[in-house]
């Protein structure tokens, strides 16, 4: 049976990437997956764009897994590409407004990071799917996924897997462009300070980082194949 970096690796995904957050072991009776608890060891590893989720045996056998999408974008693209209707699986629009304040349209979202009292204390719902030593799925394995999973104690650990389960705000995607060398850190300085550089804008900026992100530019960090 294959080990979870093997299953990583078929994804163009590695815990070493510059793209991963987190590298996590949680205790079955900390997680709900779907309202369930799975009967195994469980491994988190959080990239910018998705979250991973393993059960296991042994050391590292790989029994079963799920990924959650994060980007919201990368969730309108894949329903778009695999012609599912949010709605028709249960994922809620996160706003339901269409419009902006002046009057452009409003692209839906429909990630959720929610804190809740006591107990379970982080709520996460988004699309996702079951996946394998496949790199390709049916579009029906698409599905609304609710995870609750407890906060570490920890600071530094509480710190990372935030980082893991969260969707990244633009300082989070400014960082990580820094990072995964999308960007040079004086490219980043003039952001910040509101000038362009080379002619690009803010925005610009921000589409830079989503395409190498998705990987119309090679990168291996894409989202998975099949969609």
């Amino acid at each position: 049976m294959a080990s979870y970096h093997r299953v990583l690796q078929v994804h163009g995904r590695s815990v070493i990437d510059k793209s991963a957050e987190c590298d996590y072991g949680i205790d079955p009776w900390e997680i709900l997956i779907d309202g369930e608890r799975w009967d195994g060891k469980i491994r988190l590893v959080g990239f910018v764009d998705a979250f991973y989720l393993f059960c296991y045996a042994g050391e590292s056998r790989f029994k079963h897994g799920i990924v959650v999408y994060k980007d919201d974008e990368a969730i309108r693209n894949i329903l778009q590409r695999a012609e599912v209707d949010a709605a028709d699986i249960g994922l809620e629009m996160v706003k339901k407004t269409k419009m902006d304040a002046n009057g452009n349209a409003v692209l839906p979202k429909y990630f959720r990071f929610e804190k809740e009292s006591g107990g379970l204390d982080y709520k996460i719902t988004s699309l996702g799917h079951n996946f394998s030593l496949k790199t390709e799925y049916p579009n029906s394995a698409l599905r609304k996924i609710e995870i609750k999973i407890r906060k570490p104690q920890d600071p530094a650990i509480k710190s990372r897997l935030k980082r893991g389960l969260k969707q990244h705000d633009l300082f989070d995607m400014m960082h990580d462009a820094v990072r995964m060398g999308i960007l040079t850190h004086a490219e980043l300085v003039n952001v910040i300070i509101g000038k362009t550089y080379g002619g690009s804008t803010l925005n610009d900026v921000t589409a830079k980082y989503m395409d190498s992100l998705m990987g119309t530019k090679g990168s291996k960090n894409a989202t998975l194949s099949g969609y």
